[in-house]
């Protein structure tokens, strides 16, 4: 008999296919499982040596094939491979099929042949009943856009391509981390995917290569043709226009620089030196430091050009070494995650570059064909890469080859045994250098490096990004008159406004004293802020909450000084799984996030996908327009056994926490009392079950359509709580999509009609005596917090960072100021006139 090994990531999806195997086989199939690891604190990964022993375990002359999920699983597989004996090494076969299919497929097909090429063919082709379900018959022109303004896709026919426009706003563009991000959407799909710049067709590139998408250089604004043709074409589209239209999940990281700083280019050139001891470069991460300067030099390492007689030798040295490397990016991602979000990210895309399969395809054929050693190979592959970086016209791409310089080097450390990074620093001191990679950055410690000056550089890069995270004062681009600095030089450095004085004099040593000294003020200012109470000038409480979706998120968010969280945005954790979690497993997700809030209060929302957010486990149905299809509840209420299974996992974790319950997209009483009776059916089972739960949960509902505003007085009756959606509610007042270039100024939180729901929302619920919060991006605006405060709202839920600057915000004004400033502004007759009569207050 064929055997079969599974290899995965996660020992639970791994466990969950060898159970329907085992339903569909009665256990007469010989198959095995290789999957996680033995690190309690992160289990996700892959095993070579686990996998060599699950393929000896099921081993027969018949052969074995391998199904894996991906990235580093097929790296593990092909090494466990090259550790057999050669006897076995033909008999064994690596399967490119989905694994719950394919995997499947195989199994059964195994119980009536043993012929293993039969069975690799039945695995492959094990989508195809899925798809001929879900698509009409081969033979239809692909679907065109009219006039390639397509906005929401049409239904695909088999095979047939279909493609949307849209807009990416991210502030700078497609860069490594929201190229990631679609790279991981678009290679959920059994969909060829590619993406390109509109008005130029020869740019679509693979978007499922990290590499290729970040050569696109998409820049802020810019308009990308996405296209997709296969089975899931259809739902590929969908999901990448809700990422595009959530900027990628990215919050605009420009609002960090210092005050002083819009980066250009010309700001990057030689240094401008006011006094012949004080340099001008680009600031990068705010704060006044005084110390003296210690040089750090990297040694880059270069290996010499050299062949081998031995290919797969050296095939299976790269593949452990990239392997290991894989698992170190993971290992500071997982380390790093919970202090530096945005920042332990980088990492996350640095292993999507270190598995892009363009690269890695290069790699295998530079090998084979040339004969070359895996220092060699790696090196020539990865300068290719980096020269093509340099040539590009921007930049900010320009500055991206310092990434792929930090990988090269990375895995040339593995290969030639030399790993450290050493900075030689022992008291305090600036750290002086020509650039730093995004790894050695990571490894800086800010108690030791008080200020870092590099020669080159930008305020965008991923150093600059770490170095801000890490609270370092620095500034870049100083250009090579930095190298003439010696170790112990006395210096001075303004990260607010890019400044560097080497031996200041006396006089400025006690203006720069000065200096120092009111930044100091201020960064005590700005920390008793966060731990403040959010009030008003006059002494109104306002209760600020945060949104997230990750413990990563509470722990930012708790830093910044909520209380306690708004919105928990339970979808992310249904798409972090390959298939539906089980009420146990999200059970444990809300008591980790219920644990470490403490007593804080705790609004979870009902999984809100469908539409735009499709689910590929749910199967849910495609639609013509997925912004006014199965959205939210209507979604949930349409699969009613999946929303029990969460409200009973809800429930279970409830005990000792101050939970509540919001449910998404509520448009008509029907829907209320629907999921009302869903969830009294859910107390129902736990109390049969002598469940123990929280029995006077607070239930509420998103505000985010205008039919809810419209009857929000009835809607008080039903519910404890209103939460303000004000992004889909500005969507649907305006009648225009959020991800359409053509239309997306008009989605506007500032016009004068969504404030004017925003009005009759609030006094509705005041009338009804219930709660009312409001958790759009709106509540992170600084402009906009005065107005939201005449409105009378007095709870917001926003992004996290934001939350000291309103407490600043708030306690500069009176409810009177804000309540005449709303007044005016209802009375305003546009977006532009309330925003510019915001910003004059």
């Amino acid at each position: 008999m064929v055997g079969i090994v599974v290899v995965s990531h996660s020992y639970k999806l791994a466990a969950g296919v060898l159970d329907l195997v085992e339903q569909m086989t009665q256990g007469q199939a010989s198959i095995a499982a290789a999957a996680g690891i033995d690190d309690p604190a992160n289990p996700i990964g892959t095993d070579a040596f686990r996998v060599q022993d699950a393929i000896e375990s099921v081993y027969s002359d018949d052969g074995v094939m391998i199904m894996m999920d991906l990235g580093s699983a097929i790296l593990s597989a092909e090494t466990a491979k090259e550790f057999l004996s050669p006897d076995q090494q033909p008999n064994v076969y690596l399967c490119e099929a989905p694994l719950v299919e394919g995997t499947i497929a195989a199994a059964v097909q195994s119980l009536v042949t043993t012929d293993i090429h039969q069975i690799l063919d039945e695995a492959r082709g094990s989508l195809r009943f899925k798809a001929n379900q879900l698509c009409p018959a081969e033979g239809e022109e692909p679907i065109q856009s009219e006039n390639g303004l397509e906005q929401s896709p049409a239904l695909p026919e088999q095979d047939a391509a279909i493609e949307c426009r849209l807009v990416v706003h991210n502030h700078h563009g497609l860069h490594a981390r929201p190229s990631a991000q679609l790279v991981k959407v678009a290679a959920q799909f059994e969909a060829n995917v590619t993406i390109g710049i509109s008005g130029d067709d020869s740019s679509q590139v693979n978007a499922k290569s990290i590499n290729q998408v970040m050569m696109l250089a998409v820049k802020s604004e810019q308009i990308v043709v996405i296209k997709a043709t296969g089975p899931t074409s259809f739902e590929a589209i969908v999901a990448l226009q809700s990422l595009v239209a959530d900027r990628f999940g990215e919050v605009d990281s420009m609002s960090s620089l210092p005050a002083s700083d819009t980066p250009s280019a010309s700001s990057a050139s030689s240094i401008e030196t006011a006094a012949a001891n004080e340099w001008q470069g680009i600031p990068v991460s705010a704060g006044v430091v005084i110390g003296r300067a210690v040089r750090y030099q990297p040694t880059l390492i270069e290996v010499p050009h050299r062949h081998t007689d031995n290919p797969s030798y050296e095939h299976e040295r790269l593949q452990q070494a990239i392997a290991e490397v894989y698992d170190e990016l993971e290992a500071t991602y997982q380390q790093h995650q919970h202090q530096l979000d945005e920042e332990a990210a980088i990492f996350e895309a640095h292993q999507l570059l270190l598995t892009d399969p363009t690269l890695l395809d290069k790699l295998q054929s530079r090998l084979k064909q040339e004969s070359l050693t895996a220092e060699t190979a790696w090196q020539i592959c990865l300068n290719e890469l980096i020269t093509q970086y340099h040539a590009l016209p921007e930049p900010y791409m320009q500055a991206k080859a310092i990434d792929w310089l930090d990988i090269s080097q990375q895995v040339l450390r593995v290969l030639t045994d030399n790993r450290a990074i050493n900075f030689e620093l022992d008291t305090p001191a600036i750290l002086i250098t020509t650039d730093l990679t995004p790894s050695e950055a990571i490894a800086l410690d800010p108690n030791i490096v008080i200020g870092l000056c590099t020669e080159s550089g930008s305020a965008t890069s991923h150093t600059a990004i770490i170095a801000r995270g890490l609270g370092i004062p620095t500034v870049v681009g100083l250009s090579s008159q930095l190298s003439q600095v010696a170790d112990g030089t006395p210096l001075v450095l303004n990260g607010s406004t890019g400044q560097l004085w080497v031996e200041p004099s006396a006089e400025q040593q006690e203006r720069l004293q000065a200096d120092h000294q009111q930044w100091l003020t201020k960064q005590q200012q700005f920390e008793q802020y966060r731990h403040q109470p959010a009030q008003t000038k006059d002494n109104q409480s306002v209760t600020l909450l945060a949104n997230i979706a990750t413990l990563a998120d509470l722990s930012v968010a708790l830093k910044q000084g909520a209380q306690g969280v708004g919105l928990l945005r339970t979808e992310f954790f249904y798409s972090q799984q390959k298939t539906l979690p089980t009420e146990m497993e999200q059970t444990a997700y809300y008591k980790a996030i219920a644990e470490s809030l403490g007593p804080h209060p705790l609004t979870i929302r009902t999984l809100d996908v469908g539409g735009d957010k499709p689910l590929a486990y749910l199967n849910l149905k495609p639609e013509l327009n997925p912004f006014l299809g199965r959205r939210g509840i209507r979604a949930s209420l349409a699969e009613p056994e999946i929303l029990q299974i969460q409200l009973q996992a809800i429930l279970r974790a409830s005990v000792g926490h101050k939970f509540k319950i919001m449910f998404p997209m509520i448009s008509t009483m029907a829907e209320v009392r629907a999921a009302k009776q869903i969830l009294q059916a859910a107390q129902a089972y736990l109390q049969q079950a002598g469940v123990p739960f929280e029995e006077h949960i607070p239930i509420g509902i998103m505000i985010e359509l205008p039919a809810a505003v419209i009857i929000a007085d009835l809607l008080a009756t039903e519910v404890d709580f209103f939460s303000l959606g004000t992004n889909d509610l500005a969507q649907y007042t305006m009648a225009a999509d959020r991800t359409n270039p053509d239309v997306v100024e008009l989605v506007d939180p500032f016009h004068p009609a969504l404030l004017r729901l925003i009005q009759q929302t609030v006094i509705a619920a005041h009338q009804a005596d219930i709660d009312l919060s409001l958790c759009g991006e709106i509540a992170s605006n600084p402009l906009a917090i005065p107005l939201l405060l005449g409105l009378g709202v007095m709870k917001f839920s926003m992004n996290a960072p934001a939350i000291p600057q309103i407490k600043q915000v708030l306690a500069q004004v009176t409810m009177a100021q804000a309540k005449d400033m709303a007044q005016t502004a209802l009375g305003l007759e546009s977006a532009e006139a309330v925003r510019n009569y915001a910003s004059r207050q």
